[in-house]
């Protein structure tokens, strides 16, 4: 085009003036966003994040089971369930999926004695109930004190006689054997709370610097989100739409059994972060000395409470060597062992006329009317009920609820941050073993809720847990949530490079397993592709496996058999997605698994995952094994090994010496010759 033409094309006189000069704006801003679209633009929020992720996205080289020939852009996002962005997408699980739905059945409310109990320890005081004072004349009862030698065995003193009706008790727990006119004969087991002066004059707690709020957490064994759904309709129903309750649905586990749960809760740290407390290992002693958040809760004036339905599965104890010295306040493990040898001599799950749930629920609650302007801290786990059989957790469901709701109606959670909580999902069922029940072992129940105050003072706190619920969470964020139930430190946006977050701030949406500090072989929004079972690299990867667990049994070899893989059932190779990995090493040592990373790092791991079975005993195992592509070596630990389904008693010739190796062991005495 020759310059008179384009004087013309532009003149203010030319009649295409006005529609050229749009023409050229509209293009030439065209190409300015084409090459800032070219950029990666941070994400927003609500709030400008300080602490936003500096790792450069991961570029990985090319992969057998995925293609990975073109290079990674560092935009890459994916839309979560609730239409906000995330590099953390938990898959979307079917409530009535057919597969789990086969193995579902609904069970009755356990049916215990009909009569009723003759007394109570309401109060922290005895006193004859309703029932026995009506229809019992000349009732007599003694009391036997249950009290401590270790954390394994407990052992009754001599009977307090001819007890009398309102006499303040000095024990938490006692076996009460009772007579009456007539012949009648009343035995049964009681737990209630004695009250404590010297917690009493604890120093209240400074209003200034913490929520100044009670804790309730209730916990459940084996108990997926969708499982809590299913199993516990009418608790849940109760707990979401009348108390409000929030439910984390990104609520992520950190490892195998109920310790992983749990122990980063109460302590902040794994298992393998502290000292060596398992019975049968050298230098190993009690766990008092960890750093356990209910010390801190002492510390602010608060009444704590602890306590298990189970002792044999109980946390501290099946595997650790447990406490030398009772750990909070009130403590029930020690009803529980004296408890459980008798269970035979009342019906199944019963004592007396009450669900055995029912009693630690209601012990736990006798806090309220013992302590009554005492803060307190009191956390109740049950496994009885669910841990092997999710199918059982339907016969508390009706308790359950009426629990909650008695906290309700009698105004205790009028001051109180109610927790109720999961350590994982089905380890062992039939559920387990299908597709869906797998990625449900990794998302447990989580939920929270506050007072109908609350909500008010603190707006930005309901804010951010509602937030939060859509994304990934973890028992770490929990234990840093505690934290701020004594110091609040506000509710602004977390800070992702920490490992543990309050649910009180805002996690950012760029928050995946590896900063989170979930290791791949339990993160739920991971992505895995089917690989060829006829792969050569399964052989390495089998033998491997079965060489790691008959080194775990060498030392047992004339009571254990060595194992053989009996089937290949599917394995998988991770599909790094696109920048998901931004986590550089921290000082546990990396536990993302693929190290520092800028622009120009190429994969150097690759992670698979082998699900299978070993003989003798029809073992099925889930494991995740690390290949070093630059070294071409083959890593297995025993933290991404999960045993997924029921071994029994096939390891009781070293189950007391070495529990460890419970689920590696088939003793030789069971093979039939």
């Amino acid at each position: 085009m020759s310059k008179r033409h384009l004087a013309l094309l532009f003149s203010p006189r030319s009649p295409t003036a006005f529609l050229t000069r749009i023409v050229v704006v509209v293009a030439a801003f065209a190409i300015f966003s084409f090459a800032v679209g070219l950029m990666p633009l941070p994400r927003l929020t609500t709030r400008l994040s300080t602490a936003k992720p500096t790792a450069k996205p991961y570029v990985p080289d090319s992969h057998p089971y995925f293609p990975l020939d073109k290079p990674v852009i560092s935009k890459f996002e994916i839309r979560a369930t609730n239409g906000s962005r995330s590099t953390c997408p938990f898959p979307k699980l079917d409530l009535h999926d057919p597969a789990i739905m086969a193995f579902y059945v609904k069970h009755p409310r356990v049916p215990c004695e009909v009569e009723p109990d003759w007394v109570s320890l309401h109060g922290g005081v005895f006193a004859l109930t309703d029932f026995a004072r009506r229809n019992r004349t000349g009732v007599k009862c003694d009391l036997y004190p249950i009290v401590k030698e270790s954390d394994f065995k407990t052992r009754e003193l001599a009977p307090l006689t001819s007890v009398a009706n309102g006499t303040q008790i000095a024990n938490d727990f006692y076996r009460v054997a009772c007579t009456a006119d007539r012949g009648a004969k009343y035995h049964n087991y009681h737990a209630g709370i004695r009250y404590d002066e010297q917690i009493q004059k604890r120093k209240d707690p400074p209003k200034t610097d913490g929520l100044d709020l009670d804790v309730i957490m209730i916990g459940l064994d084996s108990t997926s989100r969708l499982a809590w759904r299913r199993h516990l309709p009418l608790t849940r129903d109760y707990f979401v739409n009348v108390l409000k309750g929030i439910e984390m649905e990104g609520y992520n586990i950190l490892g195998d059994g109920t310790p992983a749960a749990i122990m980063p809760i109460l302590i902040g740290r794994r298992e393998e972060e502290l000292h060596e407390a398992r019975r049968g290992y050298e230098g190993a002693t009690p766990v008092d000395d960890f750093p356990w958040i209910w010390k801190e809760f002492k510390e602010a004036g608060y009444a704590t409470a602890w306590g298990e339905d189970d002792a044999h599965l109980g946390t501290f104890q099946y595997r650790l060597l447990g406490f030398a010295d009772q750990p909070t306040d009130h403590y029930y493990r020690y009803f529980s062992l004296a408890v459980e040898p008798h269970h035979n001599d009342f019906k199944q799950y019963c004592l007396g006329s009450r669900p055995r749930h029912a009693v630690l629920l209601d012990y736990m609650r006798e806090m309220y009317f013992v302590y009554p302007n005492r803060r307190k801290w009191i956390f109740s786990f049950q496994s009885e009920l669910s841990h092997s059989d999710n199918n059982l957790l339907s016969k508390m469901d009706d308790d359950f609820m009426e629990h909650i709701r008695r906290l309700h109606k009698e105004k205790h959670l009028d001051n109180a941050i109610l927790i109720m909580m999961a350590d994982h999902g089905a380890r062992f069922s039939k559920v387990r073993a299908t597709a869906q029940g797998k990625q449900e072992e990794r998302l447990p129940y989580f939920g929270i809720r506050f007072p109908e105050w609350f909500a008010e003072k603190h707006p930005d706190i309901i804010q951010n847990l509602r937030k939060n619920s859509k994304r990934l969470t973890t028992p770490f964020d929990v234990h840093e949530t505690l934290h701020e139930v004594i110091k609040f430190t506000g509710a602004d946006v977390a800070n992702i490079s920490n490992r543990g977050v309050s649910l009180f701030k805002e996690i950012p949406l760029e928050r995946d397993c590896n900063w989170a500090h979930v290791d791949p072989h339990w993160c739920a929004c991971m992505d895995w592709v089917n690989m060829n079972l006829n792969d050569p690299i399964l052989k390495r990867l089998t033998k491997l496996i079965i060489e790691t667990f008959n080194n775990y049994t060498e030392p047992f070899r004339k009571e254990c058999a060595v194992l053989k893989i009996q089937d290949v059932q599917s394995a998988a190779a991770l599909k790094v997605k696109d920048a998901v990995l931004k986590f550089k090493d921290t000082s546990d040592g990396g536990r993302g698994r693929f190290g520092k990373m800028d622009d120009t790092t190429k994969q150097s791991s690759v992670l698979y995952q082998v699900i299978f079975s070993t003989t003798p005993g029809d073992g099925l195992f889930e494991a995740t094994i690390a290949h070093s592509l630059q070294q071409d070596n083959l890593t297995l630990e025993k933290k991404d090994i999960s045993r997924t389904n029921k071994y029994g008693d096939a390891s009781h010739c070293v189950e007391k010496q070495e529990p460890f190796l419970r689920p590696y062991c088939y003793c030789k005495d069971l093979i039939k010759s």
